[in-house]
């Protein structure tokens, strides 16, 4: 029988290793959105963001989890609290990366999520892998034998071990990748922790 959720418990609270642009990078990437040829939906300017490590929901993570493991949320909890205190510590806000462009792409089955793609620095490529530890680290804790198995079959984590830096701005997007005045961007942490809604 499932487990149902304790009082308290957000069910919908995701996590992400995210880096959001600093205010000068925000208005470069708005401005791009503003001159894209018609079609598409633009995301909105709060959502312009670059992820290094998707978690998703914590509770489809633990579903996924509990198949595999039989591990119970009694004992997922406290090794989630674990993974997020030190997925925060190595995002410290005081910290921010600047990336230089690479050019638009297509993302997705059909290539239509239109993301500017930007050059992994050394330091973004030494933190996705510290980042990307950790996780390993939490699934081996919540009992996963083959990780790499694991993450490569669930869609939260297929793409956890591979750094390519990217900023999305529209989805749905067809026709041809449009010629855009592309500048560096400059990216700080964002919190870890977002409520389901």
């Amino acid at each position: 029988m499932p487990e149902s959720d304790p009082p308290g418990f957000d069910a919908n609270l995701r996590l992400y290793a995210q880096m959001k642009p600093d205010a000068a990078s925000l208005a470069h990437l708005v401005s791009l959105q503003g001159v894209l040829p018609s079609g598409g939906r633009l995301v909105p300017r709060r959502q312009l963001h670059g992820t290094l490590i998707h978690f998703g929901k914590v509770m489809d993570v633990y579903r996924v989890i509990r198949e595999e493991t039989g591990i119970s949320r009694a004992a997922y909890e406290p090794l989630l609290g674990g993974y997020i205190a030190r997925t925060e510590a190595l995002l410290p806000s005081s910290s921010s990366f600047r990336l230089e462009p690479a050019g638009l792409a297509g993302f997705g089955a059909r290539g239509s999520t239109l993301v500017v793609e930007y050059q992994p620095t050394a330091e973004l490529t030494a933190l996705h892998g510290q980042l990307f530890t950790v996780l390993v680290d939490f699934l081996t804790a919540c009992g996963v034998s083959d990780t790499a198995a694991f993450l490569a079959a669930d869609p939260n984590f297929m793409f956890a071990s591979t750094l390519r830096p990217h900023i999305t701005l529209a989805r749905g997007y067809s026709g041809p990748l449009p010629a855009l005045p592309l500048e560096p961007v400059r990216l700080i942490p964002m919190p870890v922790v977002y409520p389901g809604h």
